[in-house]
C-alpha cells in the first residue's frame, strides 16, 4: 500500500472515530417479535414516499435494518449519506487504481452503480426476504 493510501486510510479512520455522534449502531440480541422492527420501518418507508412535504427533498441518511434467525440479533444502522458518499468515492478511486480490495471479484460490485444514492430520494433502496434473515434498505 502506496503512503498516500495509507494516508488516506488513516484520514477515513480518525474521521470516523471523531465523526461516531454521527451515526448509530443498535444490536438487539434475542429478538422475539423481530415483525415489529420490520413493520416500524416499513410504516416510517411509506411515510417517507408518501409525505407530500418530502417531494424535492433530498435524502441526508441511509438506514439498514438486518435480522439473522440464526443469532436472533436486529441490527439497526443509520448513517449521513455524506459519510457513504464519501467511502463510495473512496472506492471508485481504488477501484480506478486497480484497488478493489477484491469487491468486484468476490461480491460483483461495481462502484458506479451506487454513486450518487441521493437521486433516488427518499424511501426504500432495497429489501431482501429470505428463509433466515431479512434486510431492509432506505434513505431518509
Amino acid at each position: 500500500m502506496r503512503i498516500q493510501d495509507k494516508a488516506r486510510l488513516a484520514l477515513l479512520i480518525g474521521l470516523a472515530l471523531s465523526l461516531t455522534a454521527c451515526f448509530t449502531v443498535r444490536v438487539d440480541r434475542d429478538v422475539r417479535r423481530v415483525d415489529d422492527y420490520f413493520e416500524r420501518a416499513a410504516r416510517e418507508i411509506a411515510r417517507l414516499e408518501n409525505d407530500d412535504l418530502a417531494h424535492g427533498r433530498r435524502p441526508h441518511r441511509l438506514c439498514v435494518l438486518a435480522y439473522d434467525a440464526d443469532e436472533g440479533t436486529v441490527v439497526q444502522v443509520s448513517l449521513p449519506l455524506w459519510i457513504v458518499n464519501m467511502g463510495l468515492d473512496m472506492g471508485l478511486r481504488a477501484d480506478a487504481e486497480g484497488h478493489d480490495f477484491a469487491a468486484r471479484k468476490r461480491y460483483d460490485f461495481d462502484w458506479k452503480a451506487v454513486r450518487d444514492l441521493d437521486r433516488y430520494g427518499r424511501g426504500l433502496l432495497v429489501s431482501v426476504e429470505e428463509e433466515k434473515s431479512r434486510v431492509l434498505v432506505w434513505l431518509r
